[in-house]
């Protein structure tokens, strides 16, 4: 695998890196070597630790001649192929740079959560740009999307599916997904029935449910208890509250997995609207832009 960097150089954002990328390598093999790939960009050491002070760091100079990965060696090896294109990303983009010169970057497990962040907070949109580069680089659009299309409406199973083809996690997965689908779809992560993750793309209704709060009583996934992905219908109010797109019905599929994990996949009937007062479903000039790059 060869990758030429000057022409990387030219590259402004995340999804920017990913196109010049997929151009010089139209062939990408899936699931992506993402280790193969850092050593074709000059990553000349990848080292895995026990350690729980970080989820992964990068070891480099300001001129970014060549680099050293470090990774959380207790993460499944799906989180540490996320971990390693999450450094990667800061590697590549060229306005990374640490907070203390000659310092190293030390990404923490939340750094790897971060998906939005304020146009001020330089450290946040750093991490969320990383971020945005690994989950492109792992499920590149040209490969992911028309793998989506072919399996059809919304389904769990297919996320599942599609985790195991390109070898990531179900959460960084169904973040994809939820986010290319053609139909308005959001999914929600539990353990032992309480909220740990929600995933929302920015056209999807406001979801009134809070991190860390139980799942709602009346839910189709708090009602069934089949171990096999199961389709259901509820009133879109327990899941959306009060606004427009509440008052119509939402299809609920529930599979409750081991040790407690539960994944609920909403999705809203053709017409439903969004809800006009959540700010967050207004895509801002960043939403556009990389909007602009993912049809390319």
């Amino acid at each position: 695998m060869q990758i030429d960097r000057m022409d990387l150089d030219e590259c402004r954002t995340p999804e920017a890196i990913v196109t010049e990328i997929v151009r010089q390598i139209p062939n990408m093999p899936v699931p992506v070597p993402i280790e193969d790939l850092a050593r074709a960009v000059d990553i000349v050491d990848i080292r895995r630790m026990d350690t729980p002070n970080f989820e992964g760091g990068l070891i480099t100079q300001p001129e970014r001649r060549d680099g050293m990965i470090l990774v959380n060696s207790n993460g499944s090896q799906q989180r540490q192929r996320y971990t390693i294109g999450h450094e990667i990303g800061h590697f590549l983009m060229v306005s990374h740079q640490p907070a203390t010169p000659g310092g190293a970057f030390m990404c923490s497990q939340a750094d790897m959560a971060v998906r939005r962040a304020d146009r001020d907070d330089r450290a946040a949109r750093m991490e969320m740009e990383a971020n945005r580069f690994s989950a492109g680089i792992l499920m590149p659009l040209n490969r992911f999307r028309p793998d989506m299309e072919a399996l059809g409406d919304p389904d769990l199973q297919h996320i599942f599916a599609l985790a195991k083809r390109y070898d990531t996690s179900r959460e960084a997965t169904a973040i994809r997904y939820t986010g290319y689908h053609d139909r308005h779809c959001a999914v929600i992560i539990a353990k032992d029935n309480v909220v740990r993750r929600i995933v929302r793309p920015s056209r999807f209704p406001f979801i009134d449910v809070s991190l860390s709060r139980p799942l709602p009583t009346n839910s189709f996934t708090m009602r069934s208890r089949v171990t096999a992905p199961g389709w259901g219908e509820v009133d879109g109010g327990v899941w959306l509250g009060y606004g427009p797109a509440a008052r119509g019905v939402i299809r609920e599929q529930a599979y409750r997995g081991n040790s407690g994990w539960t994944y609920t996949l909403l999705v809203l009937e053709p017409g439903a609207a969004p809800d006009p007062d959540d700010e967050e479903d207004v895509p801002d000039v960043y939403d556009r832009f990389q909007a602009s790059f993912d049809r390319r």
